[in-house]
């Protein structure tokens, strides 16, 4: 199930049917109060309660409220405002991570998604038109990219499969040529009449003296246990051999049938973003023509004094807020090093920091791609993504497994470790949020992706986690 949110038509749709209520008494909250609490705002307050399941936890990571100043809409951030890199002993304090999604905290949040994906689709505005489109375009994106990083560690691991069957068949020579070189001694030996020489040893050594003959017969049988040794592992090495030169070949073939599928996968992405891009300008001037639609009834919101009407206004203004940006500009990565380092063991030189969100760390090119994200996202909401977690190292994923068993990846096999994955707080962490459809839309532009495991649907419902692709 697609994760929808409130957007500009929702808002619309909604604020339409209680506009005379607005005129009457100032008072306004959206309808359908009874999904109220399942309804998002714009804040990083996690929707589940710490006694169920926690979303991810904002305690390290400033929120957006209380973040540095972030640029106004129409002023994009400047890339001079990224924090210096962290030292090499820093870091941070990993959170406790968020347990999956479930019972009746992840229904509450489809069941919003539903009702308000219900009310694009029975819209038959331009915008709700260009809306489904772009949804369309953003979820086939999506799954490419999941396609593509898939294909990509699949090669990855084959092709290093292959470097190690080959190193090993080097090792193996040594051994074997050794082991060969004992045989073609024996065999020298036999063929040139040396065969004589054990049968003389044995008569010599039956016709010494008792304390004199050890020696001989201890030779012979050294001899004798050497060249079965030597058959032994000459045979043994050769089996091995043909299973090492099997793996080198079946390794090579995988690598290259996951080539084959990056290849037609970044083709399939190349022709779906060129897509989603085209459709970008006109969503976005339909959108800004709802904003200007709405901008009378959002002041009225604003004006009014009750609780109820002040979180009525703030859906508002995230509904608005929600559109998609114009071009998906990424900038360089903070560092060239681009080595191959294991999973959660990478040194601060080959980690970049993310852009207003102090401690968080990615790979270099995720984190160039996910900073340009997180500006575009501020350039419409005033505030950058809200991160909890980025980076880690391999003693935090070990601490992370023991405290949430099977819900945590296996250390050494999260792309945390990788640096090429993130959770998110802030609204994201909310499949019915206007924040996650921000995401859902816009994500795909810059290489990162809402894994399908990860989806209300999937075995592990994580809307806060998303992953990059390249």
């Amino acid at each position: 199930m697609r994760g929808a949110a409130v957007t500009v038509v929702a808002a619309l749709a909604v604020l339409g049917s209680l506009a005379p209520a607005v005129a009457d008494s100032g008072d306004l909250t959206f309808a359908s109060d009874e999904t109220a609490s399942a309804t998002p705002s714009a804040s990083p307050t996690p929707t589940p309660t710490p006694t169920s399941t926690p979303s991810p936890s904002a305690t390290r990571t400033p929120s957006p409220t209380t973040s540095s100043p972030a640029p106004s809409p129409s002023t994009p951030p400047s890339s001079d405002d990224a924090p210096p890199p962290p030292e090499p002993e820093s870091g941070h304090a990993e959170p406790d991570a968020p347990a999956p999604l479930a019972g009746e905290v992840l229904a509450a949040q489809i069941a919003e998604a539903e009702r308000i994906a219900a009310i694009l689709e029975e819209s038959s505005s331009e915008v709700a038109v260009e809306m489904r489109r772009m949804d369309r375009l953003s979820d086939r994106s999506n799954d490419v990219l999941e396609s593509l990083a898939a294909a990509t560690d699949a090669e990855d691991a084959a092709s290093e499969e292959s470097s190690q069957a080959h190193r090993d068949l080097i090792s193996l020579e040594a051994r074997l040529a050794k082991a060969r070189a004992i045989m073609r001694s024996w065999a020298f030996d036999v063929y040139s009449g040396g065969e004589h020489a054990d049968l003389e040893g044995m008569l010599d050594a039956m016709q010494s003296e008792e304390d004199e003959a050890g020696n001989p017969l201890g030779d012979l049988a050294y001899l004798t246990d050497q060249r079965t040794r030597a058959v032994a592992e000459v045979r043994s090495l050769t089996a091995e051999q043909e299973r090492l030169t099997e793996a080198a070949d079946e390794a090579e073939k995988t690598a290259r049938e996951a080539r084959t599928r990056i290849e037609k996968d970044s083709e399939r992405l190349e022709t779906l973003l060129k897509a989603q891009r085209a459709r970008v300008g006109e969503l976005r001037k339909l959108q800004m023509a709802e904003v200007d639609k709405a901008g009378p009834v959002a002041n009225i919101l604003v004006g009014a004094r009750t609780p109820e009407a002040k979180a009525a206004a703030e859906r508002l203004r995230a509904a608005l807020s929600g559109a998609v940006v114009d071009t998906a500009d990424v900038g360089k990565p903070c560092t060239d090093e681009t080595g191959t380092f294991a999973n959660g063991l990478f040194p601060s030189s080959a980690l970049c920091p993310v852009w207003r969100q102090p401690g968080e760390r990615l790979s270099p090119e995720a984190a160039a791609s996910f900073n340009a994200l997180s500006k575009a996202y501020a350039a419409q909401t005033g505030t950058p993504l809200c991160v909890t977690d980025s980076y880690r190292s391999l003693p935090e994923q070990v601490a992370i497994k023991g405290s949430h068993g099977h819900m945590a990846a296996t250390p050494g096999t999260s792309r945390h470790g990788l640096g090429r994955a993130v959770d998110l707080c802030g609204g994201v962490q909310d499949f019915g949020s206007p924040a996650h459809q921000w995401m859902r839309q816009n994500a795909p532009l810059y290489g990162w992706f809402h894994p399908s495991w990860a989806g209300a649907g999937g075995s592990l419902p994580e809307p806060w986690h998303w992953e990059f692709a390249g």
